[in-house]
């Protein structure tokens, strides 16, 4: 007998007992790759897994210094956009300005040492930006009074300024003050 499946002609051998052993084959060979597949697809998300870390941690920075040509573009926050720092805490040392006392820090070089231009940070936030470092620089107010001195040659030679010196805003008593050049 001839079965016409479709356009196929089927041999008279046919039988249903052949073309339901037939559709098993398939029907293993798709399952087959489909395991496959899903043994693919856990294998590399296990070990993707595997690679992470047990317990996410907050990420450690450090901060250094660049020299000038390494920095591209932006400011580093911790500089100012300045390639170096130095910080000189307080020793209790005053300056007398109008018969009123303000706390002074003493460097150990003359301003220009430092560079042509910096800026003057005080521990409690206050800032002095020091366009021209060979000369004087100061917040005129009489409230504030915060100065810049850089010292030696650059202050006429005063013999009680022989090294660059900064004054604090008048009232406060900050910790440290930090220039940045």
């Amino acid at each position: 007998m001839t079965i016409y499946h479709g356009q196929e002609n089927v041999s008279k051998d046919y039988s249903p007992k052949m073309h339901e052993q037939s559709c098993a084959t398939d029907q293993t060979v798709t399952d087959r790759r489909s395991v496959i597949r899903k043994l693919a697809v856990g294998t590399v998300a296990l070990a993707g897994c595997s690679v992470l870390p047990a317990k996410w941690t907050t990420p450690l920075l450090e901060f250094g210094a660049l020299p000038a040509h390494a920095i591209t573009s932006g400011e580093v926050a911790s500089l100012y956009g300045y390639a170096n720092q130095v910080e000189i805490f307080n020793t209790g040392e005053k300056v007398s300005v109008d018969s009123i006392l303000q706390d002074k820090f003493v460097f150990p070089m003359l301003g220009p040492d430092y560079g042509p231009r910096f800026l003057i940070v005080w521990s409690d936030g206050n800032e002095l930006a020091v366009s021209d470092s060979s000369r004087m620089a100061m917040v005129g107010s009489e409230s504030d009074a915060r100065k810049f001195q850089p010292g030696g040659p650059y202050s006429h030679n005063n013999p009680d300024i022989p090294t660059m010196e900064v004054y604090a805003k008048r009232g406060t008593h900050p910790e440290s003050v930090t220039v940045y050049y």
